[in-house]
């Protein structure tokens, strides 16, 4: 006679092989970025890469900070301006914005959206900083795949800031990680 195991002992068996095969896709983490004076909550560890970008008929570096989960990046990217000079931020964040919905390909049925948002800094009493976010979904001029992306501009002293996210392929048509584009874009604070 076979000794019988109680459905409990059953379930519990289960549950614990399936934890066992899950690892956390997002592994939140706050990182202060002293080069780029900015301090952000990542899903991963980021990497840091530069380049140059055209703003009002400059090219000035990009410092870029990014991290991808699955076919998700999340990114910062802060341009550092040769002066604190209040119409050369306007052009910057126009260009970067126009910039950033240019580059993610067509997207003739769903023209991007922009509202005002307040974004608040790091310093030790947050300042209010006024920010616009984006958002616009396109097709990949490269591989023809779904693209969808959201993004806060902001500008604060010298600095004109970037904090993105891409979603690619099947992430681009899922709505089902709106809490972690939302949790990456409000954990973005400038210094």
């Amino acid at each position: 006679m076979r000794p019988s195991i109680p459905r409990f002992h059953l379930l519990l068996a289960a549950l614990l092989l399936a934890l066992a095969g899950c690892s956390p896709r997002y592994d939140w983490r706050t990182i202060v970025s002293n080069d780029g004076q900015y301090a952000a909550m990542y899903p991963d560890k980021p990497t840091s890469a530069e380049r140059d970008v055209a703003i009002a008929g400059r090219k000035l570096p990009m410092r870029m900070e990014a991290a991808r989960i699955d076919n998700t990046l999340f990114a910062v990217g802060v341009v550092t301006l040769p002066g604190d000079d209040a119409e050369l931020r306007r052009e910057a964040l126009a260009s970067m914005q126009a910039g950033l919905v240019a580059n993610l390909g067509a997207h003739p049925d769903t023209p991007a959206r922009s509202r005002q948002v307040t974004v608040m800094s790091a310093a030790q009493r947050p300042v209010a900083l006024e920010g616009v976010e984006v958002s616009v979904a396109g097709v990949s001029p490269q591989d023809k795949s779904p693209r969808r992306l959201t993004a806060r501009l902001v500008a604060s002293g010298a600095r004109v800031y970037q904090a993105v996210v891409l979603e690619a392929g099947d992430a681009a048509r899922d709505t089902r990680q709106a809490e972690q584009v939302d949790q990456f874009l409000t954990g973005f604070h400038p210094f």
